[in-house]
């Protein structure tokens, strides 16, 4: 039997998630890499809720249905998710603090893609309330960053808060989009950017804390 995919995450500790917790989300990107000319990204969401996990693909990409753990190694992160579908999809990759990225492969088919997801800590009902209309405009935005992006920060980095900007190797500047503080210091650090429902989030590499950002150049 598959182990729930609530079950799963709630044994890792950097979650920092609680056994009372009846609702886990986790919100991001998937890029179908099919045609490497032509990628096709959608926003995804898994939702556990009571024990029960279900898959959220947006168009234009499809595949959503009930999901489940395949298998976990809670020592490295490896960890496969397959859902359901239609299609069936087997979803491999690795956990790393509040951040999921690694590969797809539609079971039928020659399609494949990745994936990148953020585990999110907010109630299930903050995460998912509309958007108020007038805030809607942010869809050149929220399209920034579709595909994800990889880059690495061009110089130091220590940590952000308030309105911090990052500048990237590949050019792109980022700015800081809601107030939260979080210090380390690394210097040109990996970092990827991905869609999610809050709009783009960025991951430091090593770092388990993500920011929402906004591209400003």
């Amino acid at each position: 039997m598959k182990a729930s995919l609530v079950g799963a995450l709630l044994i890792l500790a950097s979650l920092g998630y609680g056994q009372e917790k009846s609702e886990t989300q986790l919100s991001g990107t998937a890029v179908n890499t099919t045609n490497a000319d032509k990628p096709i990204a959608a926003p995804i969401q898994i939702i556990v809720r009571q024990g029960v996990c279900t898959l959220s693909v947006s168009p234009p990409l499809t595949g959503s249905g009930s999901c489940g753990i395949k298998s976990y190694d809670k020592k490295t992160g490896n960890i496969e998710i397959v859902s359901t579908g239609p299609p069936v999809i087997m979803w491999t990759g690795n956990v790393k603090g509040n951040f999921a990225s690694g590969t797809y492969k539609v079971d039928v088919g020659a399609q494949t893609g990745s994936f990148y997801l953020a585990i999110l800590s907010q109630p299930l009902e903050a995460a998912t309330s509309p958007v108020p209309s007038e805030a809607t405009p942010s869809a050149a935005r929220r399209s920034s960053c579709v595909p994800a992006i990889e880059s690495s920060i061009d110089g130091d980095i220590e940590g952000w808060e308030g309105e911090t900007i990052f500048k990237l190797a590949n050019g792109q500047i980022w700015q800081q989009t809601e107030y939260d503080y979080t210090y380390f210091y690394a210097y040109s650090p990996d970092v990827t950017i991905y869609q999610t429902s809050a709009g783009c989030r960025m991951k430091v590499e090593d770092e388990d804390e993500t920011v929402v950002v906004e591209r400003i150049k």
